[in-house]
Formats: structure tokens, sequence, C-alpha cells
């Protein structure tokens, strides 16, 4: 099973692709949609939508993971948030995933062990956890593998982990694409 975690913003969206197999988890690939930043608002939302869209499409997950919004003192911003993470769900469910949300607390918390985790503790963990060479970058695309990590954590205290389908022979070529980027 493939577990595609998103980490939703405006200007760089994270993704992480965690393949499940049991109770093991092993990485495929992360990075970020950065829409350009001279474009308006809406055209970075059109291009955090196709995206997204893309990568469903290529890598083939079998579930999507992204994290909710979380309340700060600026409210433009968290309203350009909450339209990221719009059109990212409306990608999600355009292709028929299944999606759940989770805080940012519930993330740290299953990566790092506490909730008040900074950003680069969440990427220092998720290197290890994944024994990478090297550390994901930028900070978004370690947050949306953290994100899927939650998400298969989640999964097993239900105990929904399972055996799931093979992935395909053209999603393999796109994953190994993927991460030589």
């Amino acid at each position: 099973m493939i577990i595609l975690g998103i980490d939703p913003s405006s200007t760089s969206t994270g993704y992480g692709l965690v393949e499940v197999t049991g109770n093991k988890h092993a990485f495929l690939a992360c990075g970020c949609i950065r829409p350009k930043s001279k474009c308006s608002f809406e055209e970075r939302l059109g291009q955090i939508y196709d995206g997204i869209c893309k990568i469903i499409s290529e890598s083939g997950p079998h579930e999507v993971a992204v994290e909710s919004s979380f309340y700060g003192k600026d409210a433009n911003a968290a309203a350009k948030l909450g339209e990221a993470r719009g059109v990212i769900r409306l990608a999600v469910h355009q292709s028929g995933l299944p999606i759940a949300a989770y805080t940012p607390a519930e993330v740290k918390k299953a990566v790092a062990g506490t909730g008040q985790a900074t950003k680069e503790q969440v990427q220092f963990m998720i290197t290890r956890m994944f024994k990478l060479r090297e550390m994901p970058r930028p900070l978004d695309a370690s947050d949306a593998l953290a994100i899927a990590i939650c998400h298969i954590h989640s999964r097993q205290v239900r105990g929904d982990v399972a055996s799931h389908r093979q992935r395909k022979p053209e999603v393999e070529a796109l994953l190994a694409r993927m991460t030589t980027r």
C-alpha cells in the first residue's frame, strides 16, 4: 500500500510517498510543489491542484493524509492556507481516494514523540526512521513524510493495515524517476 502525505501551503506544498508492507514502511519519494511566486494567488492554487493531481496519477497512492489547519495570529495567512487545503482536498476527492487529516501536534508526536517538536527535529527523525543518507529537503517535504507516518501509525492502532494490491510496473518506473529529482 502506498500512502501520500501532504503538507499544505500556498507557497510550498510538501508531499511524501511511503510504502507500507505489513508493519514495515519504506521511503519512496518526497518533494515540493512550488507555484511561481509572481503568479496571482488563484494561479498558485491552480498549480497546487494540478501538481497534486499529477502526483496522484503518476504514483498511484491508495490513501492520502494531510495536515489539518492550525490557527495562527495572521488571519490572512490562515485563510490562504485554508484555500490551499481546499484545492488539495478537491484533487484527492476527485481521484476517489480516502483522505485523513491530522493536526500538527499529532504528526509531531507520531514521529518525534512530542507534539512540541521543531520542524528540524521532525526532519531528523524522518531521516533516522527511513535510514536515509541525507535529510529530506526542504522541511515541507520531510513534514509530508511525517504526515504519512502519522497516518500509518493511526491505521496500525485501528488495525487497518493489511496487504493491498501490488504496485503497477509503471508506478515503479515513476517512483524511480521521482527519487532522482
